[in-house]
This record gives C-alpha cells, structure tokens and sequence, in this order.
C-alpha cells in the first residue's frame, strides 16, 4: 500500500502543467519579439549599407568625371537648375552637362560628352502597384559620333553643342548611375567664391553656361573661363521608402497625400557631399569687340 501511494507522488497536476505551459508560452512570445527585432534591425542596416555603395559609388562617378572638365572658347560647359520635377511633386533636380578629357587616351578621342540628369519614371512593385521614383542617369558619347552629325564641339560656333545633343539621344551612351534619387543639386563657383549661376534673362531659368559666364551682367572678363569649383550635392532614399513615398506621388493622390508621401523618402534618406576643381584647359579671357557670338 505505501509503495502504490510513494509511486503515486511522481506526476505533476493539472495547474503545474498549465503554469509551466504558460512559462513556455511568455518565453516563445518573448523571443519571437527578439528575432523580429533582430530581423528588422539587420534588414535596415542591409538596406543602409546598400544605398551608401550606391550613393558613393555614384558621387565618386561624378567627381572623376568632373575632375577632366575642359571650359575654353569652344568646350563649354551647361548647368540648368530644376529641370526635372521643377515644381510638381516638389524635388527639382539639376542638369549637367560638360566635355571632359576622361575617354581613351590611345585612340585620339580623349574628349568624351557627359550629360548628368535626373530622369522621373514609373515602377511597379511586387504586389503590382505603381510608383514614382527618380533616377540619375550618366549619359556620354566621344566626339566622333557626334561629329558625324555636325556636332563636334570644336568647330567654330558649336560651343553650346549641348542644344543638339539634347535632340539626339541615339549617340549618347545612357545608364543608370543611381536609383530612389530625392536630390541633385549642382553650385557652380567662381574665382571671386561667388556663384557663377544665374537667371536667364530670356527664359528665367537658372543657369550656368561658360560661353556667356553670367547671364545677368554678361561679364566677359570670364567668359570661356572653367568656375573654380563645383558643388555636387547627391541624396537618395532607401528603396522601401521610394516605393512607399512614391505610390503616393501617382496622379490620383491629393497634393497633402503627395506632400507626406515626399516626406516621407526624404526622411529616410541618405545625403552625399563632393567638391571637385575641373581643368582650366586653354582658357583665354574675351572682349565684347571680339567675341564671335556677338
């Protein structure tokens, strides 16, 4: 009799087994927050860690490509601010565009276009829905090509090549430098530490073109002269934020939807910061008396 009720004193009851499952349930619940955290937490350093490969490997583009900028009489050099998106969703993002001395020494076409610019387009995500978001494209072609269709930017009153390059995108060799893109901002310098960029008289734009210098007061003391400096100013957002900001940017959401849906990608975003010196090349200073374009 006392051996049955010794063997009887080895099981657990009703309320430890629940106690115990409940011990087991808080510690489940406990670690899952822990993973989830832990999850979230190395996907956003992932997603950080890819968009500043992107937004270095990008600036690092445009400072070498810069750094070989040619400004003389003939090889100008053509900034325009806010040209994309100047005002509908309330980015702005400038246009660059230069002759640069980064092409292949060995085949005698040193000289190589560049146009910089930012470029809006329509995604789809992978539930199918439609977003906007902005890319910065590098787009370059050597003077050969352009030669053949009357362009080369050497011939005497080609300076502003980039009125025709812009006409005839077939010569240009276009790429994506850099997706999600919620700036690109260009300053121009002078030698005085002044900006060299100014309102175009006849179409108001914000501009910078080496053939005239400044546009307001036509100082042709400088004129066909290289700026001291450029200012690269480059911010990109991660790609969820594009994504979720974007959808929000579609034509049938309200201003206030597309307000917060800037906000947004810009909140989350990651900014880059470049100074380059182009070359001077053959600079020479010019007089109104013998400018060729007056």
């Amino acid at each position: 009799m006392r051996e049955r009720m010794e063997s009887g004193r080895g099981g657990f009851t009703l309320i430890e087994v629940m106690v115990a499952m409940a011990v087991l349930i808080l510690l489940v619940v406990g670690m899952t927050g822990i993973f989830t955290q832990a999850t979230a937490v190395s996907s956003q350093g992932t997603t950080s860690a890819m968009r500043n490969s992107v937004g270095e490997t990008a600036m690092e583009t445009l400072l070498q490509d810069v750094d070989g900028m040619i400004v003389n009489e003939r090889l100008g050099c053509y900034i325009e601010a806010d040209v994309c998106d100047g005002g509908q969703y309330g980015f702005g993002f400038d246009d660059l565009w230069f002759i640069s001395t980064s092409g292949d020494q060995d085949d005698d076409m040193p000289y190589e276009y560049f146009h910089f610019y930012v470029e809006e387009t329509e995604a789809t995500n992978a539930m199918g829905a439609t977003y906007v978001r902005f890319d910065l494209h590098k787009a370059r072609s050597i003077m050969a090509n352009f030669d053949q269709r009357g362009t080369y930017a050497l011939a005497k009153g080609q300076t502003e090549w980039w009125d025709r390059g812009a006409a005839d995108s077939a010569r240009w060799d276009d790429q994506v430098l850099a997706e999600n893109v919620v700036r690109f901002d260009i300053y121009c310098l002078g030698w005085n530490g002044d900006s060299w960029m100014g309102q175009d008289g006849s179409s108001g734009d914000h501009v910078f073109n080496s053939t005239f210098s400044h546009k307001i007061t036509k100082d042709w003391s400088v004129a066909n002269v290289p700026p001291a400096a450029f200012d690269i100013y480059l911010q990109i957002t991660s790609p969820d934020a594009a994504m979720e900001g974007g959808m929000a940017l579609v034509d049938s959401k309200t201003s206030e939807v597309a307000r917060k849906g800037r906000e947004k990608m810009i909140r989350e975003s990651a900014s880059y910061f470049g100074r380059t010196v182009p070359m001077t090349g053959a600079s020479q200073l010019h007089h109104p008396a013998n400018h060729y374009l007056d």
